[in-house]
């Protein structure tokens, strides 16, 4: 009797692009926590202004930023919601057509912490895009890390 209980839930097999469009449409925490465990190891692509990158970076090549080097991004305004900082799962997404960097996930959220006049992070996919608040960042940050702890206890 009761049988159902015992049963495992079945694997989650939407891709990361999937889960993205079904959280912008339904916003279901599982699935923002999907993306959160789905994003923690990879690399998101951020759109620069061509103009500040360094003259010893160039295309196609990869170039770890040093201390001295200023790179601004470009920010992506909402209407009546300010500026955000933004990032898209591809590199070719059109939001990068004048110039991107790579950077990790984990790296993209911190940096939204840090800058002041942004009030969060939109991750752009290639159907849908979420965007998510300070608050919501920190949050995020928060589990990871406290997951990151657990492992390595």
């Amino acid at each position: 009797m009761f049988s159902f209980l015992n049963r495992k839930p079945k694997p989650d097999k939407r891709d990361l692009e999937q889960v993205i469009f079904d959280y912008a449409e339904h916003k279901r925490n599982e699935d923002l926590q999907l993306i959160c465990r789905l994003m923690v190891a990879r690399e998101v692509f951020v759109p620069i202004d061509r103009g500040s990158m360094p003259a010893a970076a160039q295309p196609g090549v990869p170039y770890v930023l040093g201390d001295e080097d200023r790179v601004l991004m470009r920010k992506v305004t909402i209407p009546n919601n300010g500026e955000w900082a933004s990032a898209a799962t591809q590199p070719t997404h059109a939001l990068l057509s004048n110039g991107y960097a790579g950077m990790t996930w984990i790296g993209f959220l911190k940096m939204t912490q840090k800058v002041a006049e942004i009030r969060g992070a939109l991750l752009q996919g290639t159907q849908s895009w979420i965007a998510m608040d300070k608050k919501l960042v920190a949050n995020v940050l928060s589990t990871i890390e406290d997951r990151e702890g657990a492992r390595d206890v």
